[in-house]
């Protein structure tokens, strides 16, 4: 118990830190700059000792998110027989590549931006999510009880455990799991009948980026795994989009067969 309450204390210092790291630009601009001391090292926020507590602290908060993510998921799913959680997916992915590559970053201002595009995303979820609910008619209550017992797993794992997204192979674990999931998707469609031919080919050019994504953990080279991630971005992009006019242009034949049956 006495280790357990050293650790989230340590993390509450961590957490303090980092936010008085955050304020400063906000609270310089709201006062007179020449009465402003200035720092005898202006690159103390890039210290190692700085960017170890800046990235402890997005990866314990990115596995937070990343748990209330899959809560609503799991819920939106539920409602929906697994037809709204497509969009909610692909934003999890996206939120995931960002946080994963954090490890990998050197500077306060690699990590700010990261945090900025993170923000984005979790954004970008909210509305997602608030489109599903009201879709497939979700309930408030039942949908906070599935995120609160998806993140009670990562507070009880936090006392014993590491932070998975403070690894450095925390990128490479993230892509082998949007490529599980491309790959389960596919098969889905398969099974329905849907064309997967070109999507099929596009998930087998963002499997090929692993060799980037390796060789860049590999050089612990920050740009070089932001270039890969750039591509794989791309690519996705293009494997929801096909995916996406294929499920439409299967439903509309499928439609069309429909009333030529009853003709």
């Amino acid at each position: 118990m006495m280790a357990l309450r050293d650790r989230k204390v340590a993390l509450r210092l961590c957490i303090c830190l980092v936010i008085m790291l955050l304020l400063v630009p906000y609270v310089s601009a709201a006062v007179d700059p020449d009465t402003v001391p200035k720092s005898a090292d202006p690159n103390a926020v890039d210290q190692p000792d700085v960017i170890a507590t800046l990235k402890t602290h997005v990866a314990y908060v990115g596995e937070v998110q990343d748990a209330r993510m899959n809560g609503v998921i799991m819920y939106v799913s539920n409602i929906s027989d697994g037809a709204g959680i497509t969009g909610l997916q692909q934003i999890q992915d996206d939120y995931l590549m960002i946080a994963s590559s954090i490890p990998l970053m050197h500077s306060y201002t690699e990590i700010s931006r990261a945090r900025d595009d993170l923000r984005i995303q979790t954004q970008l979820f909210s509305d997602e999510t608030k489109a599903q609910m009201a879709l497939f008619g979700g309930n408030d209550t039942d949908m906070r009880a599935c995120i609160s017992s998806s993140t009670d797993a990562v507070d009880n794992a936090f006392s014993g455990t590491a932070l998975w997204l403070a690894s450095g192979s925390s990128r490479i674990t993230v892509f082998n799991q949007d490529s599980e999931r491309r790959l389960l998707l596919l098969r889905s469609l398969d099974r329905m009948g849907v064309d997967t031919t070109l999507a099929r080919n596009i998930s087998d050019r963002i499997d090929a980026q692993r060799s980037g994504i390796q060789d860049a953990l590999s050089n612990r080279s920050a740009a070089a795994l932001l270039s890969t991630n750039t591509a794989i971005k791309d690519l996705s992009r293009q494997f929801r989009e096909n995916v996406a006019s294929s499920r439409a242009a299967f439903a509309i034949q499928a439609k069309s067969d429909a009333m030529s049956a009853m003709t």
